[in-house]
């Protein structure tokens, strides 16, 4: 990226600051009908400064750029044979141009520039390739994203268990969704399970893990509140996906708390399947001492399509005479600068 920046901004400065300059547009061409860009050339003394700019949905995947002062023939004798740039019959080797770039990610500008001085005054005959690419509608796998708003935001089939209190405030589902507020306030802001009872989490779409078992995909977050310090609460975790539920964790405080004391404690799930999306997700109680009262639960990942790339050929084209093409079994073009002005 710091490349990109430079070279445009050198660009800029260029064409804005040094008198005399002829800078000229050209159309980037897909096929041979099929504009997707522009390509503006500018020599200046010694260097031939250039700018690729690609129009939506589009993107620069490469970018290949020679300059020369013969136009290609399909001769041995040729200059453009001889750097190594045209087969025999005439096709063009992108890969053997002087410049060659490729990009990761991808881009819809790049600039930079060549230097020429040894090619004299006379017009410059510029081969400027690019390898576009733009989405495609088959979706070829998932990946992850991090969540645009990771807590939970809805419930199904809530199954209050054995409850170990008389409150029932502590059995609403509402009190378990959205963000965790419980640090501070201790009562009336978690849901209760009971013994034997689940409650099934939705999030704003589908979730996912980022395959490092070493960052937390899904964050349950439990406060305990004025119990006694040898109590214990456990639960199993489910994910929903393919069709089935699939467990995916464990998690157990033992801590408990002391009288008017609020503790949070925060059960992290490292291992949720990536490649796949998660519909949603089933939290069952496990043991028969106490309730686990949950105050909120987090995905840090949703799960998002990767779609199949389609990417072309393109060549800078010299629309003043209808576009010059090199002499092999192709379609190329190349460009007399500065005889479009």
């Amino acid at each position: 990226m710091k490349k990109f920046l430079v070279g445009f901004i050198l660009f800029s400065m260029v064409f804005s600051v040094i008198p005399g300059a002829v800078a000229i547009d050209y159309d980037i061409i897909v096929g041979q009908n099929g504009k997707v860009g522009t390509l503006a050339l500018n020599a200046v003394g010694d260097t031939l400064y250039f700018n690729y700019a690609i129009n939506s949905p589009w993107e620069l995947c490469e970018v290949h750029l020679t300059a020369l002062n013969e136009v290609p023939e399909a001769d041995k004798e040729n200059i453009w044979f001889t750097k190594g740039y045209i087969t025999k019959t005439g096709n063009p080797k992108v890969g053997q141009f002087e410049i060659n770039e490729e990009f990761d990610p991808y881009l819809t500008e790049y600039s930079s520039s060549l230097n020429i001085g040894e090619l004299g005054n006379s017009n410059l005959t510029i081969a400027a390739h690019a390898l576009v690419c733009r989405q495609g509608d088959e979706i070829m796998d998932y990946g992850y994203e991090p969540t645009d708003y990771p807590w939970a935001i809805n419930y199904s089939n809530y199954i209050n268990g054995s409850p170990d209190s008389t409150e029932s405030w502590r059995y609403d589902p509402l009190l378990c969704l959205e963000e965790s507020d419980s640090s501070n306030q201790g009562t009336k802001t978690f849901t209760s399970l009971g013994y034997g009872g689940s409650i099934e989490l939705y999030f704003d779409g589908s979730i996912c893990g980022d395959g490092d078992n070493s960052t937390p995909d899904l964050e349950i977050y439990e406060v305990t509140y004025n119990q006694n310090t040898n109590w214990v609460e456990s639960i199993g975790i489910e994910a929903y996906y393919n069709g089935n539920y699939y467990l995916v964790g464990n998690a157990t405080n033992n801590l408990g708390s002391t009288t008017g004391v609020t503790n949070m404690f925060i059960n992290c799930i490292y291992d949720l399947p990536s490649g796949v999306c998660i519909e949603k997700i089933r939290i069952n109680d496990t043991l028969s001492t106490h309730d686990y009262d949950i105050d909120a639960v987090k995905a840090n990942y949703k799960c998002v399509p990767i779609y199949n790339c389609i990417c072309e050929s393109a060549w800078a084209n010299d629309t003043c005479f209808g576009g010059e093409t090199f002499p092999g079994n192709n379609w190329a073009t190349y460009v007399i600068y500065p005889e479009c002005d």
